[in-house]
């Protein structure tokens, strides 16, 4: 398990492009917001089709976060304040994008969901000192 302030998660987003291609990449929780590495595939031959790209996706951008656990493996599911917040990344769909974690991965994806949402609070609580002063 990783108990690391800056928790990194192996993640697929599937079902790209009507299930023809897949992202498979680490989502990575730092104090700036989530840092995502990834490369798309081939689903049917795992051809890679793009090279590793990466983004970063602000808490400024992110509404909410959470993680669901499943019988066979987890789901992290980020939601955007906008559809713009994702666009960098394949598979969002109305502001909302759904990582899939494997069961092995499942309890570092917990911790960090946890850190984010930690992060994500002191973001917003830092938004609301800088309005009312």
């Amino acid at each position: 398990m990783n108990y690391s302030s800056n928790p990194t998660v192996p993640v697929d987003i599937p079902n790209i492009n009507h299930g023809f291609q897949i992202a498979k990449g680490l989502l990575k929780v730092k104090e700036d917001g989530l840092h995502f590495e990834f490369e798309v595939k081939d689903s049917f031959v795992g051809l890679i089709t793009s090279g590793v790209r990466s983004s970063v996706i602000s808490y400024a951008d992110l509404e909410d976060l959470r993680f669901e656990k499943g019988w066979w493996n987890g789901k992290i599911i980020l939601e955007g304040t906008s559809m713009k917040a994702f666009e960098e990344l394949p598979g969002s769909e109305q502001g909302r994008l759904k990582l899939k974690v494997k069961h092995s991965n499942r309890d570092d994806a917990q911790s960090a969901v946890s850190s984010a949402r930690v992060h994500l609070s002191e973001y917003k609580l830092k938004e609301l000192d800088d309005k009312n002063t």
